[in-house]
């Protein structure tokens, strides 16, 4: 009977066998590697394929406004009716550099107004929501699009421990200087017709994730969350697999409700507390 492995060499006797065994190891040790080069790439391409989780911040994922928050600080704990009046239409960051030049004369230092920020409440189980999205990052990308400003966010959200699941904030530009004044800029210049001059969160987003596409990270799903009537033009661009969650109470859903059927593609699904977002990202 034939052996394998033959006694090797054997110069005597020539084995036929030997050869055609030997070629098909080859064909099966490539086509093994070539079974695994395959799996890994598609595994690669399947860990590029997340779920861009996107979120408005005031009443979205804090329960109050936090420029009105700080105001608290200020004598009597409201502005006075001079500072209110020079609010424009449009123009609530140019309102806001007025009140922290306010806050600033009446000798609030950064220290304060950090320490009384990191006490704004969180909405209802929305800690949980991005809890779960840090806990799944493989799967999950989080943004945070919002009006406020790059000093308040930060210091909520790591107040409330939850700083690290949240890839990217894109929010108006604030820092303290020399003299510990507070100040903040508009994010950027648009065209948009429909949002304030300072932000079109429609122009952000599109733009996040044209520039991740180019690095060859494809969102299989957004799930847009938020409140206000500027997140009604971001909502607007999202497709039939998107998903839009308007907060229950507030002027987006209201947005949306006047709205003709066809405006939006994206499914609508409403909410009151973090445990409808956390039951929508479950399901992605």
């Amino acid at each position: 009977p034939r052996r394998w492995p033959p006694p090797w060499p054997r110069k005597d006797v020539y084995r036929p066998y030997t050869v055609s065994r030997c070629c098909l190891i080859s064909r099966i040790f490539w086509r093994f590697c070539a079974f695994k080069i395959t799996n890994r790439n598609a595994k690669m391409a399947e860990d590029k394929k997340k779920v861009l989780a996107v979120f408005d911040f005031d009443h979205t994922i804090i329960n109050d406004n936090s420029d009105t928050w700080v105001v608290k600080l200020a004598p009597g704990g409201q502005a006075p009716d001079w500072l209110r009046q020079t609010y424009r239409n449009g123009y609530w960051t140019e309102y806001m550099e007025n009140v922290f030049r306010y806050l600033h004369d009446n000798r609030i230092m950064p220290e304060d107004m950090l320490n009384f920020m990191g006490t704004i409440p969180y909405t209802d189980k929305m800690q949980d929501v991005l809890k779960f999205i840090g806990k799944h990052g493989t799967k999950f990308e989080c943004i945070v699009i919002s009006d406020s400003n790059t000093v308040f966010i930060e210091t909520i959200l790591k107040a409330g421990g939850v700083d690290h699941a949240v890839n990217n904030i894109f929010t108006n530009p604030a820092h303290f200087d020399k003299s510990n004044c507070l100040h903040v800029k508009p994010y950027h210049k648009h065209a948009c017709k429909s949002c304030p001059v300072n932000m079109c969160k429609k122009t952000i987003l599109l733009e996040y994730i044209g520039t991740k596409a180019q690095d060859g990270v494809v969102y299989d799903k957004v799930v847009y969350v938020g409140d206000g009537g500027n997140d009604l033009c971001p909502s607007k661009e999202l497709s039939a697999t998107d998903v839009v969650m308007p907060r229950k109470g507030y002027r987006l859903i209201k947005k949306i409700e006047k709205l003709a059927k066809d405006s939006l593609r994206a499914k609508v699904v409403p909410w009151e507390s973090g445990r409808e977002v956390l039951s929508v990202l479950k399901e992605c």
